[in-house]
């Protein structure tokens, strides 16, 4: 037992070291800065934006939306060009298009000289990363000049971005916030799943009850984590909604009037439910709370019995028997999520279900071993 664990504790910085040593990718919108001299140089902004975007992104790593969708986002809500370089106007196209950070300002050209004012917004916190003033010569070789800007504002945002360097060391993999808020799950387990030991009749109900028995399921779970940036981005509150499809099926032999009778039993269950995350050093727990409708169809097959049951409907017994059920349940439990990459993990789902009925409440017990993909 203690080479087993010390061989995990080895061994535990090889599973881990794909998920940590993975740069975290930032979204970053580079707005064109706006021109505030009273010369009509309008068409350098773009050019210069386009420049920076360039540049930096062949030393930092970092994601940056499509014009249309910049122009879109700006149209739709009324965005004029000569406000992109206000705080408020950069922080909404930020929110609006889920960015990290805002690159926006302003430049004038007087003469052959360029001033150019620079601000880099974080989109959480609406707080200012930081601050870029420079001047320069605007010779004939305007590109060059922007490139050499672009070169001075790289100096400075080392401390914002993840370099390509270590991209490169985490052999092109990232992890990236955004798309792990979206899960799916798959998973695989055994459940406690009972019901009458005895039925009176065809008509009669059967009801789950304290006879457990294996009962292998399979569950696809989709999940929304920080479901309230559906409505709000600035909403960072760890909270996730999800939706779970469970399919079950079992073979098992219950005792009646001293005979086996062998049963299967195919059931199916919607679940929605809601959560919260637990972040820890190497797993991430994530409580939910979920209230669902279920289906379960028994087939008993009476043909070794002695005494069958009889169908009161027709008077006459009958050697097999299907019952259909449908059920309310109540969900407690939590998944256990431990990344080996930052696009899948191992997840370990235990909870507690309990079965509303007219006669009452069961509740059992479940396992489910499976996977998670991160999109």
């Amino acid at each position: 037992m203690r080479k087993v664990a010390a061989l995990s504790v080895v061994l535990m910085p090889y599973f881990v070291a794909p998920v940590f040593s993975a740069p975290i990718v930032k979204r970053l919108l580079i707005l064109n800065p706006v021109n505030e001299g009273a010369e009509d140089n309008a068409y350098i902004g773009a050019s210069l934006a386009e420049t920076l975007r360039t540049r930096l992104a062949e030393t930092y790593f970092f994601m940056h939306p499509p014009p249309e969708a910049i122009e879109t986002t700006q149209k739709d809500n009324l965005i004029q060009n000569e406000d992109l370089h206000t705080k408020s106007a950069a922080l909404q196209m930020g929110a609006w298009l889920r960015q990290d950070l805002v690159l926006a300002g302003k430049y004038s050209v007087v003469g052959n000289r360029l001033k150019l004012h620079l601000t880099l917004y974080e989109i959480d916190g609406e707080k200012i990363a930081l601050q870029f003033k420079t001047e320069t010569v605007l010779s004939a070789k305007m590109f060059d000049s922007f490139s050499r800007i672009a070169d001075e504002l790289g100096e400075k945002m080392k401390s914002a971005l993840p370099s390509q360097q270590d991209l490169s060391a985490a052999g092109g993999s990232y992890y990236d916030p955004e798309k792990g808020k979206r899960t799916v799950l798959l998973s695989f387990g055994a459940r406690a799943l009972g019901f009458s030991k005895t039925t009176t009749n065809l008509t009669g109900e059967t009801t789950l009850s304290n006879a457990e028995f294996p009962h292998l399921n399979a569950e696809l779970t989709y999940q929304r984590h920080h479901a309230g940036e559906i409505f709000n981005r600035r909403y960072k509150w760890p909270v996730f909604l999800q939706f779970s499809l469970n399919g079950g099926y079992a073979k098992k032999d219950y005792a009646r009037d001293g005979f086996n009778v062998p049963t299967r039993i195919i059931s199916a269950e919607a679940l929605p439910a809601v959560g919260y995350v637990f972040s820890l050093a190497f797993i991430r727990l994530e409580p939910y709370l979920g209230v669902g409708l279920g289906y379960a169809n028994f087939y008993f097959d009476y043909s070794a019995l002695t005494r069958k049951p009889v169908d009161t409907t027709v008077a006459q017994s009958v050697s097999t028997q299907t019952i259909e059920q449908y059920y309310f349940f109540t969900q407690v439990g939590f998944t256990t999520k431990y990344a080996i990459t930052p696009r899948w993990a191992v997840v370990l789902i235990p909870s507690v279900t309990m079965f509303h009925f007219t006669g009452g409440i069961q509740a059992e017990l479940n396992a489910r071993l499976g996977v998670g993909w991160y999109f």
